[in-house]
């Protein structure tokens, strides 16, 4: 008895003590206004899922049928406070490629170099307005992104959009298929504080391209799609944890095979504070 109350003050000294350090996404999609503190390190990692369609047959023969087959994203960052107001991060981003046959083929897809920004802190201005600018040299892309982040609690509320722009180049060592493509990916939610520890809420999320209409031969993965669906959030001191399930708005019917996103899309992001 004296053992199990020993530890359970020790966890409630570390939950009390730690809890303020991290910076957790209570939003899945959407980064949040607040940054680490000068010198304090924390380490996130996403994973994202969607099912799609391949053919059953190893060869891309349509007349054997089709399988469903996930598709996987994994992504590790590794966040640091430069000031209390800036913070730096790395990534390294992985995916899991669905094959025909009902395969899939697991690759290194390329890193990512970032810094974010607010201006002052938390309630001095009617929203909280922060800046967030990634560099990603990735397997076949080199693309810079800029996000305007915006923030608003009401109590227990807390409202947050991501304004996000990216500029990509494709195949940039290769002239013949070389492409400049510019993406839009908006973010906007909102989250409940029903506890300190646990938060509920709901998320819109897109990603596409403007210029692509469903009449293009890759519209499946290339123009606007858009998601929605509800979030939970778990604060538990020096660690965090935060879901997120959405439908696809443009498609909730079976993806043909090469079509990008599935009916349904879940992120899960794991931070840990170092």
């Amino acid at each position: 008895m004296k053992t199990t109350f020993i530890f359970c003050a020790v966890g409630v000294a570390l939950f009390t003590t730690l809890q303020a350090k991290a910076t957790p996404h209570p939003l899945p999609f959407n980064y949040p206004y607040a940054t680490l503190p000068q010198g304090t390190a924390e380490i996130e990692t996403y994973a994202d899922f969607t099912p799609d369609r391949v053919y059953a047959d190893p060869a891309g023969d349509p007349t054997q049928g089709r399988l469903w087959e996930p598709r996987y994203y994994l992504q590790i960052e590794s966040e640091f406070g430069i000031t209390d107001r800036t913070e730096g991060a790395f990534y390294i981003a992985a995916q899991g490629e669905p094959q025909n046959g009902g395969s899939n083929a697991f690759s290194l897809d390329g890193f990512k170099w970032r810094v974010r920004h607010r201006f002052v802190e938390a309630g001095k201005w009617p929203v909280d307005v922060g800046v967030y600018l990634e560099l990603e040299t990735m397997h076949d892309e080199i693309a810079l992104e800029e996000k305007l982040l915006l923030e608003k609690q009401v109590g227990r509320f807390r409202f947050d959009v991501n304004l996000w722009i990216e500029e990509a180049l494709t195949r940039p060592f290769d002239d013949a298929q070389r492409q400049l493509e510019f993406i839009i990916n908006p973010t906007a939610g909102f989250t409940y504080q029903v506890t300190p520890a646990f938060h509920l809420g709901l998320e819109y999320w897109a990603r596409g391209r403007l210029d692509v209409s469903s009449s293009d031969p890759d519209y499946p993965s290339e123009r606007v799609t858009n998601f929605f669906g509800p979030t939970i959030h778990g604060n538990f001191g020096r660690a965090w944890v935060t879901l997120g399930l959405y439908a696809n708005l443009n498609d909730m019917d079976k993806p043909l095979p090469g079509e990008f996103y599935g009916p349904i899309w879940a992120r899960a992001l794991f931070g840990l504070e170092l």
